[in-house]
């Protein structure tokens, strides 16, 4: 029986269930925080961004403190508002997986974003979107 906090800590940071929840937390912060950044960057206020969303600034400071789990469609009501593009992606955590499946998919990855059909219109679409915005 552990006698130390730390000892008992590092016992109970070991197990499955605390374990999923550490990583739940921590990526509910790292989308949060993306989206924070994001918002800053556009020069949006919270205020602006639910006003666009259509809901609340408590709901924004939720959203970008971590608070909430929001659903794919938040995400996209978030990306449509701040104009970005909502870009949703699995990464292998299981280092036998990594060499087959996560080249595989690495490679197939760079071939669509190698075509060249692909990215002059991926660009001559966000030309004519910044151009559009810049006339409101």
């Amino acid at each position: 029986m552990p006698t130390k906090w730390a000892e008992l800590k590092n016992q109970r940071a070991r197990k499955p269930a605390i374990e999923a929840g550490y990583s739940r937390a921590r990526s509910a912060y790292r989308l949060a925080e993306r989206v924070r950044l994001l918002r800053e960057a556009r020069g949006v206020s919270q205020i602006e961004l639910a006003q666009r969303m259509g809901t609340t600034q408590s709901a924004i400071a939720r959203l970008e403190a971590g608070g909430s789990y929001p659903n794919l469609q938040t995400l996209e009501r978030v990306g449509g508002a701040l104009r970005a593009e909502l870009v949703v992606e699995f990464k292998d955590v299981l280092p036998a997986a990594r060499g087959s499946l996560g080249n595989r998919v690495a490679t197939q990855v760079r071939r669509v974003v190698a075509d060249r059909t692909f990215g002059k219109r991926a660009v001559a679409r966000r030309a004519k979107a910044k151009r559009v915005s810049k006339g409101r």
